[in-house]
């Protein structure tokens, strides 16, 4: 990856903040003709493919105007998608009312019971979406899985709607999230 001239950024974060976004990803891949000048969007709300292709133009017109990367290069603006990592309070605020899967680390840590709190009732055990599945967890490397719908998240944990209960499960436990795609 090539360091980019802080203007740059400044220019893509401009041009981005115009459309309602932001940019999540900014670097420069490649060598010689093959260089790519790779932009990655975001937002509290999915980014439409228009708004994406409007951030691509403007980016395209303030580069070749400021001309602050030397040389040929590619322009490439995109999403980071569906099947991105989830790990943060803010990755999982973004799928507030939409279905995740988490692995979660069952190690206990420091401060936490490594279970999770119940926010409403706890969720029957059998057979339910919060009880390990060997498929995303695995109980001999210390991990389980839990799926719900993400009711919301804070610096602490990430609230799940899971089967009618809520449960917190501590972002410090989260080993990995993923969006549950419907098909």
């Amino acid at each position: 990856m090539t360091a980019l001239p802080s203007h740059v950024q400044e220019l893509a974060d401009r041009v981005a903040t115009g459309h309602g976004v932001e940019v999540l990803e900014l670097d420069l891949r490649g060598q010689g003709r093959g260089r790519v000048l790779r932009v990655v969007l975001d937002a509290e709300e999915p980014v439409e493919a228009d708004v994406v292709e409007l951030v691509s133009k403007d980016l395209s017109r303030a580069l070749d105007e400021a001309d602050p990367v030397a040389g040929r290069y590619t322009l490439e603006v995109s999403t980071p998608g569906l099947s991105r990592p989830l790990h943060t309070r803010r990755d999982f605020r973004r799928q507030r009312g939409h279905e995740v899967s988490i692995v979660r680390s069952t190690a206990p840590h420091a401060g936490s019971a490594g279970q999770g709190r119940t926010v409403a009732a706890q969720p029957e055990r059998t057979g339910d979406p919060a009880t390990p599945d060997a498929a995303d967890g695995d109980p001999d490397d210390g991990t389980s899985s839990i799926r719900g719908v993400v009711v919301d998240a804070d610096d602490q944990a990430v609230v799940l709607e899971v089967e009618g209960s809520q449960v917190a499960v501590p972002l410090s436990e989260v080993v990995r999230g993923k969006v549950v795609l419907p098909w």
